[in-house]
């Protein structure tokens, strides 16, 4: 078969699903689901059970066999954020692998936006999806979580996250609603009560006004409303006449009418609440509802890093780090010139370094983020930074690509990897290498301009060997940089085996 064609397989609450698509065009060849209520457990804060393990791996032995039908050798296994929560989630991903031979490497709920953003964004852009208005909302809901992120003009704004879903209200209410008189106002305030302070908490870059919205991974909603097309579309005023006509309506009415399934009817109402107050909150002219999963987006992006498209979703990324260090006040004048500085030192020295573009964007990060440590105190603010950076969900980066981020933020100023080694020796000989080569570029970048004062307008970089010649552009008296670059460029002789110099020329020089 083409070895074009790829397979991908996610494990989440809701079951197990299985996609196969051709890289080169992105058509899907197959797509299996298989329904388990993980969920039930989960929700209990109860081990997942062994016998729904042994279902899981049977599900996947089945999909293997799939794969193999199509001779597809090129595939992976992912697992949610919300299983990876599971009391037992390290027992549930070692009794895969012993009984199908797979890895499950766990999604974040940031890695689980930003795939599902990149499926949508690339229907927007084909026009599969029909929009009127400038701004968008993109809303991830599954069984226990709800993910609100905003486009302007399909570019991205802010995403937030909350652990709000039809099967966690449910659970969390269950005994609650069995003795209140009117579960509907129950369920709507305990809806409110978590959703009070999303205006107040929005970002700074947030946008106000008349929006639409596109609802992905919708459970029982979906039912009411999508047949068999990829999407479908209500206005608000069309939803507003299916909540009427639903929200006291019997069990019988809803599985006979609306073709609900029995088990999805409890859930029925708190997505339906949900929903509507989302559109409230965004001020939603319409809603729209796609089919698209996470395994759509992990498709796309496997297609991007096969060559196979030319699509670039990295702005989100860049966006939210952006977002996050306003939030925490970091000089923008400041990051945005060592950024530069050490994207150009990247980009130079890539004969010595042999790293990825995906390292780039790592590097970009951390320099970003660098000084968000001084918004808790400006003394070892490197240390508050890494805190900052490990517990903070940004979108498209998984927890261990944060993890290293922290550590070059931890390690750009004085603290160095081989005076820390208990926290450096959490990650591995790679890794470790990585994190001492983007920490040597980010600590000669941050010294071009450790004053803030913006003295060097530009750099140029060459290498000879045994140097690393640093010509930077200015008329002004640079001695402190000159002597905090001698201080911080001894890292990067360390690390590199080259030593940076300094030289300095005017800015009218060619």
């Amino acid at each position: 078969m083409a070895s074009h064609y790829f397979g991908t397989m996610i494990i989440s609450v809701q079951g197990l699903e299985l996609l196969i698509v051709d890289l080169k065009s992105l058509k899907t060849i197959e797509r299996v689901h298989k329904e388990l209520p993980v969920g039930d457990d989960l929700y209990r804060h109860q081990p997942i059970k062994f016998e729904l393990v042994n279902q899981m791996a049977t599900s996947l032995r089945g999909f293997l066999q799939l794969l193999n039908d199509y001779q597809i050798e090129d595939y992976r296994l992912w697992g949610s954020e919300a299983l990876s929560k599971a009391i037992n989630a390290d027992f549930i991903a070692d009794q895969v692998f012993l009984k199908t031979g797979l890895k499950l490497n766990w999604l974040s709920i940031s890695e689980e936006t930003y795939y599902r953003n990149q499926a949508v964004l690339v229907d927007l852009r084909q026009k599969k999806i029909s929009t009127s208005q400038d701004l968008t909302y993109l809303i991830g809901i599954n069984s226990g979580n709800t993910t609100i992120t905003e486009f302007n003009h399909l570019s991205f704004i802010y995403s937030s996250y909350y652990s709000l879903g039809p099967v966690r209200i449910a659970e969390d209410l269950q005994s609650l609603r069995q003795s209140a008189p009117n579960s509907v106002e129950v369920l709507s305030d305990y809806i409110d009560s978590k959703l009070s302070d999303y205006k107040r908490l929005l970002p700074q870059e947030a946008i106000d006004g008349p929006s639409e919205l596109i609802l992905l991974s919708s459970m029982p909603l979906s039912q009411l409303t999508v047949v068999n097309d990829q999407q479908h579309t209500l206005t608000a005023d069309q939803f507003e006449t299916i909540f009427d006509h639903v929200i006291d309506a019997s069990d019988q009415f809803l599985i006979e009418e609306y073709g609900v399934k029995e088990s999805e009817i409890p859930l029925l109402l708190p997505e339906l609440l949900l929903v509507r107050k989302l559109m409230h909150l965004t001020k939603a002219t319409s809603l729209h509802f796609s089919r698209n999963t996470v395994l759509d987006g992990l498709a796309i992006n496997e297609a991007v890093r096969s060559g196979y498209s030319k699509y670039d979703f990295s702005e989100q990324t860049i966006t939210a780090a952006s977002n996050m260090a306003n939030h925490y006040r970091v000089e923008p004048v400041h990051r945005e010139l060592v950024t530069k500085f050490a994207l150009h030192l990247f980009d130079q020295l890539k004969p010595i370094h042999q790293l990825t573009t995906r390292d780039r964007l790592l590097l970009q990060v951390a320099s970003i983020l660098h000084d968000v440590g001084a918004y808790i105190a400006a003394h070892e603010h490197y240390l508050h930074s890494d805190y900052i950076i490990r517990h903070t969900s940004i979108t498209g980066l998984s927890v261990h690509e944060r993890q290293i981020i922290a550590a070059i933020a931890r390690y750009h100023s004085s603290t160095t990897p081989s005076e820390d080694l208990s926290h450096f020796q959490q990650l591995d000989t790679g890794e470790r290498l990585l994190v001492a080569k983007l920490a040597a570029i980010l600590r000669l970048a941050d010294a071009l301009d450790d004053d803030r004062q913006q003295k060097i307008s530009r750099i140029s970089v060459s290498i000879k060997s045994p140097e690393l010649v640093i010509t930077v552009y200015s008329n002004e008296n640079l001695s402190f940089e000159n002597w905090e670059f001698s201080y911080k460029s001894q890292f990067f002789e360390e690390t590199f085996g080259l030593k940076p110099r300094l030289k300095q020329r005017s800015v009218t020089s060619k």
